[in-house]
Parts: C-alpha cells; sequence; structure tokens
C-alpha cells in the first residue's frame, strides 16, 4: 500500500468569539481565508473539546489531545515540558519548574512578571545561573522562549509537590513574589524543596543584579531580568510514545519555535526540528516553515507543523493582529500546497480557544478540519468556528482526532 504523507498543521490558539472591532466577528470569521476555505469546501470539518466540555485547556493538555492522548487520562507536569523543550536533561529525582525572567523593584515588588517580555540575550542570564549550588542540591536554568525560563533542582530527597513563587496572571499590583510552600507541611521532602527553591531564588536575585546583560537593559531605559518566577513544578515519570491508532509506531516530527511544543513533542516520542527563523511570535518566517515541513514529510510518517502568532495576538489583545495573522498562514499553506505534489492527508485545528478581548484561554470548542487522500466533502462552505458547526465529524473529544487523522 502506498504511503500517504500526514501533515497536522496546529494553529495556536486559533479559536476565539465575536470581537467588537471586527464587526462583532471572530478573527477567522474577519480574515480573508481562501485557501482554509476551499479546504473545508473539499474535505470533512467540524469542532472538537481539547479536554472535554467545561474545561479549558492549556497548551500541554490540548497539544496532547490533538496528538492522540486523552488529558483526562495521560498528563505531564508543564516544569517537565519547559525543562525538556529548552533541551534540559531531568534525572528521576529531579524537580523540574516552569517560570519567567521578571522585574522587581528596589524593595523586591514585582515592577513586571515577563520583564518587558525580553526576547534577547536570555542565554546568557541563564548560564550565569547554571551550576548553582544550594545546601546539597545543584540547580541549573534554562533559556525557553522569550521570558520563559526552566529550572531544575537535582539532589536526593526532593518532591514537587509545593508551590513556586509565581503570583499568577491576576496578581496585585505591589506585592513581592510569593513564598514556595509545601502543599503538604507534613511531608519532609516537599518542605525540603520548597526552603531550597527559596534559597536559590534569593541567590539568583543577588546574581542577575550586577550581570551584565541587566545593567545594559537599565542603560537603554529597559526593564531588567533581574529575577526568575516559578510555577507548575514536576517530576519525571514513564509516558507512552506517540502511535497509530492500529497500535504500530510511526516515525514523526515536530516543526515548532516554541519550547513548550518541543518539550511536547518529546515526551511523547517525536523528533524536533527548530530553526532561528522560527521566533514563535508574530515575526516567525511562515515560508520557511512550511518549506521545512514539506522536505519533512518525504522523510517522516507524520510531520505537526506548529505555529505560535495567533495564541501571541490574542494574548496580548490584538484581535486585528490576529486576523491578519490568520491570513498570512492562509496564504503561506497556498504555496505549500500549490507546490506539493502526490498524496497528502491533512488535518487542520488548534490547541484551545484563546480570547482575544480579554487574553486569555476559554474552555469553546474549537474547529477543526480533514483534507486529503480518503475524505469525502461534507456540506461545509467555509471554515470558521460556526461554519464548521454543520460538518460531517460533528462534535468530539479532541484526543478521537487522531483516529480520524489516520482514517
Amino acid at each position: 500500500m502506498q504511503r500517504i504523507p500526514r501533515l497536522l498543521l496546529i494553529i495556536d490558539g486559533m479559536g476565539d468569539r465575536p470581537i467588537i472591532e471586527l464587526g462583532g466577528k471572530t478573527p477567522l470569521q474577519a480574515a480573508n481565508l481562501p485557501v482554509l476555505d476551499q479546504l473545508a469546501k473539499e474535505g470533512q470539518c467540524g469542532i472538537a473539546d481539547p479536554v472535554k466540555p467545561g474545561i479549558v485547556a492549556t497548551t500541554v493538555l490540548g497539544t496532547l489531545a490533538i496528538l492522540g492522548y486523552d488529558p483526562l487520562n495521560n498528563s505531564v507536569a508543564r516544569g517537565v515540558v519547559e525543562a525538556l523543550g529548552c533541551g534540559m536533561e531531568i534525572k528521576p529525582g529531579d524537580v523540574a519548574f516552569r517560570g519567567n525572567w521578571a522585574t522587581l523593584d528596589e524593595k523586591g515588588i514585582i515592577v513586571d512578571r515577563r520583564a518587558g517580555r525580553i526576547r534577547e540575550d536570555t542565554k546568557e542570564l541563564s548560564a550565569s545561573l547554571c551550576g548553582v549550588k544550594i545546601d546539597d542540591v545543584c540547580v541549573n536554568v534554562g533559556a525557553g522562549t522569550e521570558h520563559r525560563v526552566a529550572v531544575v533542582i537535582r539532589g536526593a530527597g526532593l518532591k514537587d509537590c509545593i508551590s513556586g513563587s509565581d503570583p499568577g496572571d491576576h496578581f496585585s499590583s505591589g506585592i513581592k513574589p510569593r513564598h514556595a510552600v509545601p502543599l503538604n507541611k507534613n511531608d519532609k521532602k516537599s518542605l525540603r524543596t520548597a526552603k531550597l527553591l527559596n534559597l536559590f531564588e534569593l541567590e539568583a536575585r543577588q546574581i542577575l543584579s550586577t550581570h551584565p546583560v541587566n545593567l545594559e537593559r537599565l542603560s537603554k531605559q529597559l526593564l531588567p531580568a533581574n529575577a526568575i518566577l516559578t510555577r507548575e513544578p514536576g517530576q519525571v515519570h514513564i509516558f507512552p510514545k506517540i502511535k497509530r491508532p492500529s497500535g504500530y509506531g510511526l516515525s514523526g516530527i515536530c516543526v515548532t519555535g516554541d519550547n513548550t511544543i518541543s518539550g511536547i513533542a518529546r515526551v511523547a516520542g517525536l523528533n524536533v526540528c527548530k530553526t532561528l527563523e522560527m521566533t514563535a511570535n508574530l515575526d516567525t518566517d511562515l515560508n520557511h516553515k512550511f518549506r521545512l515541513a514539506g522536505k519533512l514529510l518525504k522523510k517522516f510518517s507524520v510531520v505537526v507543523l506548529h505555529v505560535k502568532g495567533c495564541d501571541i495576538a490574542a494574548h496580548n489583545r490584538e484581535a486585528g493582529k490576529k486576523k491578519e495573522f490568520l491570513e498570512k498562514i492562509d496564504s503561506e499553506l497556498g504555496c505549500f500546497l500549490g507546490n506539493w505534489k502526490g498524496e497528502l492527508r491533512l488535518s487542520i485545528t488548534t490547541d484551545h480557544a484563546t480570547w482575544s478581548k480579554e487574553g486569555f484561554h476559554i474552555d469553546d470548542p474549537v474547529p477543526v478540519l480533514l483534507y486529503g487522500r480518503g475524505v469525502s466533502a461534507d456540506s461545509v462552505r467555509g471554515f470558521d468556528e460556526y461554519q464548521v458547526l454543520e460538518g460531517q465529524l460533528g462534535r468530539f473529544r479532541m484526543y478521537k482526532l487522531w483516529e480520524k487523522f489516520f482514517a
């Protein structure tokens, strides 16, 4: 039987709700998307709940669902995902955290949880904190995508059942980082881990306060990345590797500029392709990504192509930019399909919906499209959150898309 190349396009944060500035339309509805609309006419559409109705999906849960894992039964700590996405080594017993570079004032009060969304020189900042010794443990730090960071504590007697220092998106102004505490005060390992994390973060602030990168940022009137805020700790556990619905293994690769997605891919057993042209933001080189995907489709059974920009625009509450970025994706997808020769199975969806009005994830079901070899057309005439409701795929939980993708 002839091998059918399969491309899974994940448009991160694609789903949305009607926005006043877009004339009461969602970015998908407002955008001019001739390619996606044509694919919807020739393929099959539906809507999927990333986790299940009523639950807001995280990036990790939504992406795992797209890859065929039931997120209610298969999950992995975000700290572990971030560390793996940064290319860090995690051994059994280590505790890994996700976090942000942040800015504190001279009184230790949080000025900005993301240090002005810092994008440059974070590897130099991370390097200054790698190998820091706190009592009898060693701490390593990895630079993630933009302001994101991963922290791994290595030593004996550690446990991940603790809170972190990050107060979260909706923190009140004028507060200091939280003090990490064990979730169970009687758990000696968690108590020890929380104490070590607090000591490390204090040491990190001392080192970062005089780091040349931050001194230069101050000279340019930019916010210094003089602290790390941590959250979502985890430890490594056995995780099932990705496979076909039939149970057989597969060769797959993920093309992404986002370290979180890289980490998820590595947890699932996918290879990762990431280049400097992939920024995981609105300025990523889409043409480069699609061209790479075309080359990789000739080598791998499945290519997962992840595009982040829509989610960034929605989190920034910039619905117009989200619409424009969707149009860029549509154009590059059209160029890719125009150059592709031979059979292809294509699936297009998203890990979650991100509401451009408020800037956060929502629990709405998301659009799904299947196109290509073996997929007959349904009655849908365009691709958006509402037209796909009439599609033949109906409404289903996202992890079942994997079966449909290989059917």
